[in-house]
């Protein structure tokens, strides 16, 4: 029996979920704490594997989790990698894995394309890398059968520990006309990290041509937009799309809101009691006006609220600040309880930090990426990371020490000679609700 017989063989044994398994991933997620991926854009890719870590550990040290992979041992890495994932899960169970089993070598490093999971709206690539460095920093690119690179997606750039199937290259559609082409070419250039952090830049370049299995690709369940509601002196309105693999919660706003919505921490709940979280592990948050969530396409609902958590607004004309980077002076309102200081590294090159309370040992996005020296040059900033308990530029007359508590959200402009810029907020206005609002959506 050769690995795809062995595939579709093991596929029709997750018909029905292994006892042991059905609640302890569930009770593994509760007692865990999900990382707002969403809301973290500064977030370096290296950190998104630990959201798969935790699951391994848990396979290798839970004897009980442990036998009940066991029992689908020829997805027991698949099934690891997407555990984390309800919506991920579900689709596999449901038959929405297709295995590629497509394997290329260069410069020492093989990297290994196993299985992908898709429907009309994400795509999810499962890899994985093995060589002499500790991990591997994927860039992949995308073409159809005619060479043409895919536009109206945004692609993943995923690190890879090695050895070990933890990290997808995932494909988010943005436009609703891009169609998935039923042959995938992907170029995938290879960036390895010793074990000291150097990233070593082009270490291999592979490559891999993909027939997809496209029978799935309009399955979708949707609840059309409702009624306009207001939420925190707002105006919204609401509505769902659940593909097999993630759901997107379409959000419209009023054109008479006097403020933007920046950010919306929310979960739906179904008549059983059942929740599907936002921001699933991995993925992009928010796409336009839809904002991801886990999927009700398999549990199909016939009762849906969306409770809506924690608000953030960018008030209208408020949405940027100008920075003094000799003085840390600034023109403009910063969001209440929230600090900024500067500091040059060169005569070319910036840092800026802005620091806030953690709010339930949390952290989020402060500044947006958006930077202006004059109108109409918008540039993208390229470096971000966030800090605790520690001081910001030790031994240097800018030296900032960052409180208990507090976080620090740290930003490079790179090539910036100028001595003063203009940033974009993320928000204005940040509300966490005592009690979810509920909103009716089926």
């Amino acid at each position: 029996m050769d690995r795809r017989q062995e595939y579709e063989a093991l596929l029709r044994e997750l018909e029905e979920t292994p006892p042991a398994l059905e609640y302890t991933v569930q009770r593994a997620v509760a007692r865990r704490r999900r990382r707002r991926w969403g809301r973290r854009l500064g977030i370096p890719a290296a950190s998104l594997a630990g959201v798969f870590t935790a699951f391994v550990v848990l396979v290798n040290t839970s004897m009980p989790f442990a036998m009940a992979c066991s029992g689908v041992p020829g997805l027991r890495e698949l099934m690891a990698a997407v555990a984390l994932s309800p919506s991920l899960k579900a689709a596999v169970e449901h038959d929405y894995a297709q295995y590629i089993g497509q394997s290329q070598t260069d410069n020492g490093i093989t990297l290994r394309l196993e299985y992908l999971i898709l429907d009309q709206g994400q795509i999810s690539f499962f890899m994985e890398a093995e060589g002499p460095y500790t991990c591997y920093h994927l860039e992949p690119r995308l073409h159809d059968a005619a060479g043409e690179e895919w536009k109206g997606c945004t692609i993943s750039n995923p690190v890879l520990d090695g050895g070990t199937l933890t990290q997808a290259v995932t494909v988010h559609v943005v436009e609703e006309s891009f169609q998935i082409p039923e042959e995938i070419r992907m170029e995938c250039r290879v960036n390895a990290h010793t074990e000291g952090g150097e990233e070593r830049r082009g270490t291999a370049l592979v490559s891999f041509t993909v027939p997809v299995d496209t029978q799935s690709l309009n399955d979708c369940r949707s609840l059309p937009v409702g009624d306009w509601v207001e939420v925190d002196g707002q105006r919204l309105r609401f509505g769902l799309d659940s593909y097999p693999t993630h759901g997107r919660l379409t959000v419209e706003e009023h054109p008479d809101n006097t403020a933007r919505l920046a950010g919306m921490d929310f979960y739906l709940e179904d008549e059983t009691g059942r929740r599907y979280e936002d921001n699933p592990a991995g993925s992009v948050g928010a796409i336009g006006s839809r904002r991801m969530c886990d999927t009700t396409y398999f549990s199909d609902p016939a009762h849906l609220t969306l409770c809506i958590t924690r608000l953030e607004w960018l008030d209208q004309g408020r949405e940027s600040v100008t920075v003094d980077l000799e003085t840390g002076a600034v023109e403009g309102m910063l969001p209440e309880g929230v600090e900024l200081y500067t500091h040059r590294i060169s005569d070319r090159i910036a840092e800026i930090a802005v620091l806030a309370e953690q709010e339930e040992s949390d952290y989020y996005g402060l500044l947006g990426t958006d930077y202006w020296r004059e109108p109409g040059e918008e540039r993208s900033i390229r470096r971000y990371s966030y800090r605790w308990k520690q001081s910001l530029w030790s031994g240097t007359p800018d030296e900032t020490a960052i409180p208990d508590g507090w976080f620090a959200q740290l930003l490079t402009l790179e090539d910036y000679p100028w001595s003063t810029v203009e940033l974009g907020l993320r928000f204005t206005q940040r509300h966490t609700l005592e009690e979810p609002m509920e909103v009716t959506l089926r």
